[in-house]
């Protein structure tokens, strides 16, 4: 299995020509303002992971036509890096379930294709590129982190349906100074700090660890399911069914429900950081 958030050859060419750049010529040189110069420059329209995204339904509509012999029909209106993306991705990524191919490409992938489109490939992108950069120094202060919606969640749970989809979000946490930071990989300028005393290892059932992103409505609310050990560890969600078992669980290999029902009574979340 290929690891998802290896520096490879193209990561470390991305780090060093395109994002290092950006910055050194950053005024701001402080820890965090570093880390969410690199989210800026991932999410860039010039610069960024996703230069060559195409929308996502683009490739349920291709996979569909691809099953009776006219996914080609469908290509014309791409560029040709994008057709050449879109047949490489669906080809690698969507045969088990269309869907994984959310879930399924490495940080190298997604960097080499310029191709990112969720959540889970820009915090991919991003752990790579920092890594690549040397921006955090001790492996365990950088985490990938898997949450879900606390309504799917709490949805699913109530019926316990096992074939819902939970929603939810990936993004990073980051030590600095002794404080746990979350940053949103999917969106400029965003870090919420966790509470005073938060620890990664304390993210275990049954009791929720919610975050909320400002950028999202106030009703959206993520609760942390599963957290990287350090900087090298994907959690393994890397297909739809390995995430619906940490959304249940925290195990991909575990499909039970073990959190307890979310609510917000009595139930605090951080702020944004100002």
């Amino acid at each position: 299995m290929e690891p998802r958030l290896a520096v490879t050859p193209a990561v470390m060419d991305y780090a060093v020509n395109t994002v290092k750049p950006v910055l050194d010529a950053s005024p701001d040189k402080d820890r965090l303002s570093q880390l969410l110069k690199v989210v800026d420059v991932l999410k860039d329209p010039k610069m960024g992971v996703d230069v060559n995204r195409i929308a996502p339904d683009a490739y349920f509509i291709y996979n569909l036509l691809d099953k009776v012999k006219l996914g080609f029909l469908y290509t014309w209106k791409f560029s040709p890096e994008q057709k050449e993306m879109l047949q490489r991705w669906h080809g690698k990524y969507m045969n088990e379930h269309p869907a994984d191919v959310f879930f399924a490409p490495t940080a190298d992938e997604i960097i080499k294709t310029r191709a990112g489109f969720g959540c889970t490939h820009y915090a991919r992108a991003f752990i790579a590129v920092v890594k690549a950069l040397g921006l955090v120094e001790k492996p365990e202060d950088l985490r990938y982190v898997v949450s879900s919606k606390a309504d799917d969640y709490n949805r699913a749970l109530e019926k316990q349906d096992m074939e819902k989809t939970i929603n939810g979000h990936q993004f990073v946490l980051v030590k600095i100074d002794s404080r746990w930071i979350a940053i949103n990989t999917s969106q400029r300028e965003e870090a919420v700090n966790m509470p005073e005393g938060f620890s990664p290892e304390s993210c275990s059932p049954p009791q929720n660890i919610p975050v909320r992103f400002e950028s999202y409505p106030a009703g959206i609310i993520f609760l942390l399911r599963k957290i990287g050990k350090d900087f090298n560890d994907d959690c393994g969600d890397i297909s739809l069914a390995n995430l619906m078992n940490i959304s249940r669980s925290g195990n991909t290999e575990n499909g039970m429900f073990l959190w307890e029902p979310y609510g917000t009574v009595n139930q605090s979340f951080p702020g944004r950081r100002t």
